[in-house]
């Protein structure tokens, strides 16, 4: 009987120290600084972005963030948009932090913006898998964009 006490207390052990390395941001390579609870597949964060840039795509993605995530991020993509207000447990992340955004592969983008959590929406019912894609290039052009403008 005190073996299978002492195996529970290793299992509990080692459950509560890999809950508090989440929570610490050292979880494994799943994990990221920005946001280590939300925690995106290995195999998405290895998918390599399928789409070109072209200025007709970031035109059309411009076009689709300005309707459905400038709301909650702002028109400049800074997490700062008119319903942001309203969120008070989870903030819309900041889209033109450049350092933040740095530390995330387009395939956790996408997945990201494709799955949604709460209170942010799943898009992959809305916006085609094309759509998506383009508005990860697009993204990419916020925190260049935000650095841009700092030198001025």
């Amino acid at each position: 009987m005190q073996y299978n006490e002492h195996r529970w207390d290793l299992k509990g052990t080692l459950g509560i120290l890999s809950v508090l390395l989440l929570l610490a941001g050292l979880g494994g390579p799943t994990t990221r600084a920005h946001d280590a609870s939300w925690i995106v597949p290995l195999h998405a964060q290895k998918v390599k972005n399928p789409v070109k840039v072209t200025p007709q795509g970031l035109a059309a993605a411009a076009d689709m963030f300005h309707e459905n995530c400038a709301p909650c991020h702002g028109n400049k993509g800074r997490g700062d948009g008119e319903m942001a207000q309203y969120m008070k447990k989870v903030k819309p992340s900041n889209l033109a932090d450049a350092a933040m955004m740095s530390e995330m592969t387009d395939g956790e983008i996408f997945w990201k913006m494709s799955e949604g959590r709460p209170p942010m929406p799943s898009w992959k019912d809305q916006l085609t898998e094309t759509q998506r894609w383009q508005l990860v290039n697009y993204l990419r052009t916020l925190g260049t964009k935000e650095v841009a403008t700092k030198g001025k």
